[in-house]
């Protein structure tokens, strides 16, 4: 969407233009909280300050975090299971 006053890319939160200050038009305001509510649905990752107030969207690449993620419950379990281990031959 882009501001009826000075035409600049209206931000994807928020009801007021970045550039200028107008208001969005209520049809705008209707359809911005229509899209709000699509990506609270589909959200996974944390809203930045800097995503908010950036006058162009940031693309992140989340799949990293996801791959360390795994590694990190991996590398857990593995402790674990030899934590066990050491436990079981203490015992005997």
């Amino acid at each position: 969407m882009f501001c009826k006053k000075c035409g600049a890319a209206l931000p994807s939160h928020g009801f007021i233009c970045t550039s200028c200050g107008a208001m969005m038009s209520s049809e705008q305001i209707a359809e911005q909280k229509k899209f709000i509510k699509e990506q609270e649905n589909k959200r996974t990752e944390v809203n930045l300050l800097s995503d908010r107030y950036s006058k162009e969207p940031i693309n992140r690449d989340y799949r990293v975090k996801k791959e360390s993620k795994l590694l990190g419950i991996l590398f857990i379990l593995l402790v674990i299971i030899f934590l066990i281990i050491i436990a079981i031959l203490k015992v005997m």
